[in-house]
């Protein structure tokens, strides 16, 4: 059930940076994010060039409306969870000490060409930022 309500967001989205709105940072000059499927743990990988060209490259695993995931590695967030909100939005949090700190909203279109990623970070007692990225699907 939860692998066909994944199914849309599947395949290799590209930044179309002409759409992004970015309050925090530069926009990228170019990025990729991949989703796939891997035996229902969603697997979200990201490229990106920043706009002064250094390369990040970043990927996480979660599975969709299950369990909050422990984070060791990072330091800035020790959780992680992945729910669904509706059948079109794919929401990922996460957390610090029982606090969501970072939330990503992924929204697909009604036609499903269009992945638009909400981001928006907290910082505890200064203020809240929101990045806007609009991917297209890849051909």
């Amino acid at each position: 059930m939860t692998e066909d309500k994944l199914a849309p967001f599947l395949g290799t989205w590209i930044l179309d940076a002409d759409e992004s709105e970015f309050e925090q940072g530069d926009p990228p000059k170019s990025a990729t994010l991949r989703i796939e499927d891997n035996f229902g743990m969603a697997i979200f990988t990201m490229n990106q060039v920043a706009a002064d060209g250094e390369v990040t490259n970043d990927s996480f695993e979660a599975m969709p409306d299950g369990p909050e995931v422990k984070l060791g590695k990072s330091g800035l967030v020790d959780a992680m969870r992945l729910v669904f909100n509706g059948d079109r939005t794919l929401v990922s949090e996460a957390r610090r000490g029982g606090l969501t700190i970072m939330k990503a909203e992924r929204e697909l279109s009604e036609d499903g060409r269009t992945l638009t990623v909400t981001q928006t970070v907290h910082l505890v007692d200064v203020a809240s930022f929101e990045n806007v990225s609009v991917y297209r699907r890849a051909q």
